[in-house]
């Protein structure tokens, strides 16, 4: 899985989550994979999780100055971020 593949399943996965029932993805084997994909990412040496490869996700997806244009911010990136963590087991060994 390329990091736009990733980005893009868990754009989708999150918007469905998040309740946008017609433009979100409900695909439990594309969330399976995306867990899987990021639990193969480096842990640094003092990390507890992948911190590098989601910081960039998270800057592109929510962060960028176009996702801010299009009225995204800092509250976006931390519910992201706090999804990634309850639905996506990302952290968890």
């Amino acid at each position: 899985m390329s990091d736009e593949e990733l980005r893009a399943a868990l754009d989708g996965l999150y918007a469905y989550d998040q309740g946008s029932k017609d433009s979100g993805i409900h695909d439990e084997a594309l969330r399976a994979r995306c867990i899987a994909h990021m639990r193969q990412w480096p842990v640094g040496e003092f990390e507890l999780m992948p911190t590098a490869e989601v910081s960039r996700m998270v800057r592109d997806m929510w962060l960028s100055d176009e996702a801010i244009g299009q009225g995204y911010g800092i509250e976006s990136a931390f519910g992201f971020t706090r999804w990634l963590c309850e639905m996506m087991s990302w952290g968890e060994p």
